[in-house]
């Protein structure tokens, strides 16, 4: 078999698989960040929450 033939095929591979890899790191990545942001998005609601009922008491 040819050498070259081998080489091109087996770069072709790498760099599909390193392409893949990378995906799957940035979805994951985002899929992160979106749970981070249900946390922050129910901190700042209660935040509101606590606000309003202190703006009812007349504390604020």
């Amino acid at each position: 078999m040819d050498i070259s033939l081998i080489l091109t095929v087996a770069l072709a591979a790498s760099f599909i698989v390193v392409v893949l890899v990378l995906v799957a790191i940035i979805i994951y990545q985002r899929w992160r960040i979106g749970d981070q942001n249900v946390f922050i998005e129910r901190f700042i609601r209660q935040n509101e929450e606590q606000r309003q009922k202190m703006r009812k008491a007349g504390i604020l």
